[in-house]
């Protein structure tokens, strides 16, 4: 049996969807707070850093999306059960990215234990979220 070559990577299993152009500025103004708190709290490094920044903005901006879908009056019992699981997950992802920035800092500066700095990039981030929801 024969395999037929096929060029270029596989597709991949889960599509993400692309921010537009439209949601560039919120993108901006939901990242440049938390790169300016990394600032104060020391330590940014935005080679490693900038990635769970970009995650939690796009994160936020995927969250704050599906948010306006659960209030339309189109959504049914299986949709609204289904954008709530996805909610939960992008709640993890932002999590999950949060931990890691903190993990980073005490690694690179070791004087502030990573639940003090959890605390910290939670609220930022929460303070975000108020701020573009407004």
């Amino acid at each position: 049996m024969k395999l037929k070559h096929v060029s270029g990577p596989p597709e991949p299993a889960v599509k993400v969807p692309k921010l537009t152009e439209k949601d560039a500025a919120e993108f901006e103004r939901t990242r440049t707070p938390i790169i300016k708190a990394l600032e104060k709290m020391g330590g940014y490094e935005p080679a490693v850093d900038d990635y769970y920044v970009d995650l939690i903005a796009r994160t936020m901006i995927y969250a704050k999306k599906a948010e306006r879908f659960l209030d339309a009056d189109t959504a049914s019992a299986e949709t609204y059960a289904s954008i709530a699981y996805t909610q939960l997950k992008y709640s993890k992802l932002i999590d999950n990215a949060i931990r890691q920035l903190a993990l980073n800092r005490r690694d690179r500066l070791g004087k502030e234990t990573q639940s003090e700095i959890i605390n910290e990039l939670t609220e930022i981030t929460q303070q975000v979220l108020k701020l573009g929801t407004k």
